[in-house]
């Protein structure tokens, strides 16, 4: 049953008259009139008659009245501390490689700042929080720029940072010395499965040059692309941020990829703008980073505006 139909029949036998009631409901007449007969045949009773001031209930009216003001009541409640508890829930989705760089910073100050928030975060290629994101699982997702963005999604670029080579330290990477495309060209090469955003890159800017593009290990583990890359079984590529913290770059060279950057923005979920949770959730994603990039933490890592 269509519980709008008892508030109907709830506001007709306040008023008396379902000429008041429609135009109190800002319904046609003959619309509530079917609605009221719809809300009849569900009861199997007649739940009004006519008078010569207009309507009132029958016996079976009144207490039909009578058991749905309280349900109606408790339904309102129950909305309405689910809508409380959904305001206090936040999802949003990061990359891997912004652990060291934003996800730490992020989970430790919403703990502090807004402590009751329940905080859920997804880690995960671009793809993988791509289709979360289109699912309705995730409120707020970091995934690359997409000029051409999903509709029902608020679009806020953030930050651009090059692309980097990493190999065992045999390879000689240097952090201040770009790497031409040339070395890539070939080389045995570990990456996260297509169609993940920054392999599909990779690949077609090699072909585009006529360089081969040749791919030995997929995996959409960052650490595992990493310790294959440590360890000499081919060469990764991976955005600037997932070389940030020390552990990472211990035991490899690593050097920017002339010419190669990947460029992130937050989607939001429009239909949970209006949570309070998400709307400083999101805040606090553009704080941080400000912070962030104001130091030496993020490497060759730049704010970016809409014109992306």
């Amino acid at each position: 049953m269509d519980l709008r139909l008892l508030e109907y029949m709830l506001r007709v036998a306040e008023l008396g008259s379902i000429n008041k009631a429609a135009t109190d409901l800002q319904l046609s007449q003959p619309a509530l009139s079917r609605y009221i007969s719809a809300l009849e045949r569900d009861m199997g009773a007649k739940l009004f008659i006519r008078t010569q001031s207009g309507v009132a209930l029958t016996e079976a009216g009144r207490l039909c009245a009578d058991r749905a003001r309280p349900l109606l009541r408790q339904l309102a409640m129950v909305k309405k501390e689910v809508g409380d508890a959904a305001a206090g829930q936040l999802s949003i989705g990061v990359p891997p490689s912004w652990q060291h760089v934003f996800t730490f910073i992020y989970v430790r100050k919403l703990a502090t700042e807004y402590p009751g928030i329940r905080l859920r975060v997804q880690e995960g290629v671009s793809h993988s929080l791509r289709d979360s994101l289109m699912a309705g699982l995730l409120d707020l997702a970091i995934i690359p720029f997409d000029t051409a963005g999903p509709s029902g999604f608020i679009q806020t670029p953030l930050v651009r940072e090059p692309l980097v080579i990493v190999g065992p330290p045999s390879e000689g990477f240097r952090c201040e010395e770009p790497v031409p495309l040339s070395r890539v060209s070939a080389a045995k090469l570990i990456l996260p499965g297509r169609p993940n955003l920054l392999s599909t890159q990779v690949e077609h800017v090699l072909k585009r040059k006529g360089m081969e593009f040749r791919i030995a290990v997929e995996t959409d583990t960052l650490a595992l692309c990493l310790d294959l890359a440590r360890q000499g079984f081919g060469l990764t590529i991976v955005p600037a941020c997932a070389l940030s913290s020390s552990e990472a770059q211990n035991g490899v060279s690593w050097g920017p990829l002339r010419g190669m950057y990947i460029s992130w923005a937050l989607f939001e979920n429009k239909a949970r703008s209006h949570s309070p949770a998400v709307r400083e959730g999101g805040a606090l994603v553009s704080k941080i980073l400000a912070e962030t990039l104001n130091t030496d933490r993020w490497f060759g890592a730049e704010k970016v505006g809409s014109g992306v």
